[in-house]
């Protein structure tokens, strides 16, 4: 229904000023995100704290996997207790394991979302500077489904990039550890 109404708004907005100089345009901000020095720095952050929780992970995982080898392999030779305090032991771990793993994909998603969120809210900051010294009518986000086609003049990415870029240096954006 979003869609529908900015799509109705936008023909509205069309019909009307027609007469006054339409001047639209429209900016890709998920690549503006992506090739911005600051999206660049926080895509390289990000990787480096995947990187390390897989590496975590997957120690923990072989560690795991060992245990139950074990198990497998000398559970016909222990004693009844032994193999039960092992198999508590293994299950235990595996716990630990899949707590673990759900508790990191949480917090990698918390992660990306304050690294790009504050990136995105100062493109849009930069996009709305840019839209009123520009005289722009309107500016359309060109991933959104409201846009089904604009002419590569209209694209304002490249040049919102180099705003923000300008006005936003990536060590703005550093991590705070």
């Amino acid at each position: 229904m979003k869609v529908v109404w900015c799509v109705m708004a936008a023909v509205l907005a069309a019909n009307v000023a027609s007469a006054q100089g339409l001047k639209l345009g429209y900016v890709d901000l998920q690549r503006a995100l992506n090739e911005s020095d600051a999206g660049r720095k926080a895509k390289e952050e990000f990787k480096v704290q995947v990187d390390k929780l897989q590496n975590q992970l997957k120690k923990q995982k072989d560690d795991i996997d060992n245990m139950k080898e074990q198990l497998e392999k000398k559970a016909v030779v222990m004693k009844e207790e032994e193999r039960a305090n092992l198999e508590d032991d293994y299950r235990k771990k595996l716990r630990d394991f899949e707590r673990n793993y759900k508790d990191s994909q949480a917090d990698l998603q918390k992660k990306d979302n304050e690294l790009t969120g504050a990136i995105i809210k100062d493109l849009q900051l930069v996009i709305k500077e840019y839209g009123d010294k520009e005289n722009y009518t309107l500016i359309l986000e060109s991933t959104s489904s409201a846009v089904l086609y604009g002419a590569k003049g209209a694209d304002l990415t490249d040049e919102i990039i180099r705003q923000y870029n300008s006005e936003h240096p990536a060590a703005k954006h550093k991590k705070d550890k």
